[in-house]
C-alpha cells in the first residue's frame, strides 16, 4: 500500500478509538497529505504508483501556499504591519537627517523641524520619550557617513524602525483618555508623580499647538497658571493618574488638538515635506468672536475662549446647524452636497456679544432686554474683585421663574485664579425678579444649603461658595447659530412695533357718539362729557 493509503487507514483507526472531541489530526501528518496531494495529479482514490514529476515542477510547500497551522485564531497586530505612508514619511526623514546632519538615523534636529515643528519644546520630550522606549527595535545602530568625525550617539538618533513603530502606536490612541495618558508619561517622565513645571509645559505646549495661527494680545501664562492652580491644590508634585482623573473630568478635550497636530503630520508628512508646503487641518472647534467690544480683549483672552473649548460640552462650540440635509440619494448623486454638508459640519462656530454691563448698564432690567428672547445656548461671564472670573454655561433659553431649571449641559465653572467645574448637570439654574415670597436673583447649583454661586438682585454682589465678592462686570455671549439672533433681533423690533401702536390712539367724537360705552355711562346716571358742564343750556323764556 502506498503512502497515501498508510495516511487516510490511520485516521480512519483514529476516530473509531478516540471520541468525537478527540478527533485531531496531527500537523505532520496533515502537512504530509498536503505535501502528497499537491505532487500528485490522479484523485486520492488511486492505488496505481503515480508518475514522477516533471523536471521543472516543484511540489509547493505548505508555507508557501500561506498555510499555518495554529491551536487558536491567528492575530496580527496594528504594529507588525505599519501603514505605507510611515514608511515613506521614515525614508524622508533619514534622508533629510543625511542630507543636513550627516547622520544615518532621524536626528532631533530634524524631528522638530519636521514633525514638531509648532512646538519645539514638545518634540524634545517627544523624541526621548520615543528614544527611550522604542530605540531598542532599531535593527542597525545608526552610523556616520562621510570625512566628518560625526560620533552618531544612539540616545540621540532615532531609528527608522522605532520611528515607524511609535507612530504606528501614536495613531492607535483613539479615544481621549488613551492619548491623556500618553502625553502625561511624556512629560512625567515614566514617574509616578509629575511637578508643577511640567504640568504647565505640558498645558503651555497644547496651548501653543491649538493656536499656533492666532495672534495673541499678551501673554497667557497668568490664564494657563489657573489650569495648574486648579489641578496642584498648592503642592509643588502630585500624583500622575490623579491628575489624569482631574484633566478628564474639567478639561477632557485638553490634547485633543495636539494630538490631532501630530496625527495630522504623520499622515501626510510624506507629502507635505519633500516639497516643503503645508497642509492645514480646517476642523477647528475654537470659537471665533464676532463683533468684539472693547473690554472682550481682556475678558475673554483667546486663551481663555480655549480652554472654554476644552471643558465645555459641543453645544456650545459647534452648534447643530439649521439647515436642511439633503437627502441620500441626493448625496450620492452630486458629490459637490456631500462636500458642502462636510464643510458646515466642521466650520468654526462665532459667538455673538448678547449683553455687557460696560456698553448697556449693569441692571437687571438692561440684562433681561439684552439676554431674554435669545433661544440658544449662552455664556455668561462674571467678573468679581480678587481677580475671581465665573462663567455660568447654559444650554436653555433664560427664563424669569421661582422654578429651578437648566438642560444636561448646565454647567458653572471657576475660571480664575483656578480653573475648575464647580457645578454641572441638569435643573441647576435659578433666576426670579418677579415672583413674590420666593428668593431673587440668579443661584446656581443643587445644594441648598451651599449653592456654588449666587448674584444679588441689584448685581453688586457675587457669592462663591458663602464667599462673598463685589461685582465689577457682566457679559453674556451667544453660542447658538446666526439665525438665533436674527430671530430675537425680530421679536425686539415686534415689541417695539406693538408699544408705538398701543400709544397712538384714535378718539373721534364721531366715534364717542356711537361707542357702547357712552349708552352704559348714560344709564348709570353718570354726566356723558364735561362739555355740558362748561356751556351750561339758555333758560327758558318766560322765566324770570
Amino acid at each position: 500500500m502506498n503512502h497515501l493509503g498508510q495516511v487516510v487507514n490511520s485516521v480512519k483507526e483514529r476516530r473509531r478509538r478516540d471520541p468525537l472531541s478527540r478527533r485531531v489530526v496531527k500537523a505532520s501528518r496533515l502537512h504530509e497529505l498536503l505535501h502528497y496531494l499537491a505532487g500528485h495529479t490522479k484523485p486520492m482514490g488511486n492505488t496505481h504508483p503515480t508518475p514522477a514529476p516533471a523536471p521543472n515542477h516543484h511540489p509547493v510547500s505548505p508555507t508557501t501556499r500561506g498555510f499555518q497551522w495554529s491551536s487558536g485564531p491567528q492575530v496580527t497586530t496594528a504594529k507588525d504591519v505599519p501603514p505605507e505612508f510611515l514608511i515613506k514619511l521614515a525614508k524622508i526623514l533619514v534622508g533629510k537627517s543625511l542630507a543636513e546632519d550627516n547622520i544615518d538615523g532621524i536626528t532631533k534636529c530634524v524631528f522638530n523641524k519636521y514633525v514638531c515643528k509648532t512646538c519645539e519644546p514638545l518634540g524634545e520630550r517627544l523624541f526621548r520619550y520615543l528614544i527611550k522606549h522604542w530605540q531598542h527595535e532599531a535593527a542597525d545602530p545608526p552610523t556616520s557617513h562621510g570625512g566628518d568625525q560625526c560620533a552618531a550617539d544612539e540616545d540621540n538618533v532615532l531609528s527608522s524602525a522605532a520611528f515607524t513603530a511609535a507612530s504606528n502606536y501614536l495613531m492607535a490612541l483613539i479615544t481621549d483618555s488613551q492619548q491623556l495618558e500618553f502625553y502625561i508619561k511624556v512629560y512625567a517622565g515614566d514617574q509616578e508623580k509629575i511637578n508643577k513645571g511640567d504640568v504647565f509645559d505640558l498645558i503651555s505646549a497644547t496651548h501653543q499647538v491649538s493656536t499656533c495661527t492666532q495672534r495673541t494680545c499678551c501673554v497667557p501664562d497668568d490664564i494657563l497658571m489657573a489650569v495648574v492652580n486648579g489641578a496642584m491644590h498648592g503642592k509643588e508634585s502630585i500624583n500622575t493618574k490623579y491628575l489624569h482623573s482631574w484633566l478628564s473630568q474639567h478639561c477632557p478635550r485638553l490634547l485633543m488638538w495636539l494630538h490631532r497636530n501630530i496625527i495630522h503630520i504623520l499622515t501626510v508628512g510624506y507629502r507635505t515635506i519633500p516639497d516643503n508646503t503645508e497642509e492645514k487641518e480646517d476642523d477647528r472647534d475654537t470659537p471665533i468672536l464676532d463683533c468684539p467690544g472693547k473690554s472682550s480683549c481682556v475678558s475673554l483672552h483667546p486663551a481663555l475662549i480655549w480652554l472654554l473649548t476644552c471643558s465645555l460640552p459641543i453645544l456650545y462650540t459647534k452648534p447643530a446647524q439649521k439647515k436642511a440635509l439633503p437627502s441620500s440619494n441626493d448625496l450620492l448623486l452630486d458629490p459637490h452636497v456631500f462636500i458642502d454638508r462636510m464643510i458646515l459640519a466642521v466650520s468654526p462656530t462665532h459667538w455673538v456679544p448678547l449683553y455687557n454691563s460696560d456698553d448697556h448698564g449693569l441692571s437687571i432690567n438692561r440684562l433681561q432686554h439684552h439676554v431674554f428672547g435669545y433661544h440658544g445656548a449662552t455664556l455668561m461671564f462674571i467678573m468679581a474683585e480678587g481677580d475671581n472670573m465665573f462663567c455660568v454655561a447654559n444650554d436653555q433659553e433664560w427664563r424669569d421663574s421661582k422654578h429651578f431649571w437648566g438642560g444636561e449641559h448646565s454647567l458653572c465653572l471657576h475660571l480664575t485664579p483656578e480653573y475648575k467645574i464647580i457645578e454641572s448637570g441638569a435643573k441647576i439654574l435659578y433666576f426670579n425678579v418677579t415672583s413674590r415670597g420666593f428668593p431673587t436673583g440668579l443661584q446656581v447649583g443643587l445644594d441648598s444649603t451651599n449653592r456654588a454661586l449666587t448674584l444679588d438682585l441689584n448685581l453688586t454682589l457675587v457669592t462663591y461658595r458663602k464667599i462673598p465678592y463685589k461685582l465689577h462686570s457682566l457679559e453674556v455671549w451667544g453660542c447658538s447659530t446666526a439665525e438665533v439672533k436674527e430671530a430675537q433681533l425680530d421679536i425686539k423690533k415686534r415689541e417695539v412695533k406693538d408699544v408705538e401702536g398701543r400709544r397712538k390712539v384714535k378718539v373721534n367724537s364721531s366715534d364717542w357718539l356711537d361707542n357702547p360705552d357712552r349708552y352704559l355711562i348714560e344709564l348709570a346716571g353718570t354726566r356723558p362729557s364735561y362739555a355740558q358742564y362748561d356751556n351750561p343750556p339758555p333758560e327758558a323764556s318766560g322765566t324770570k
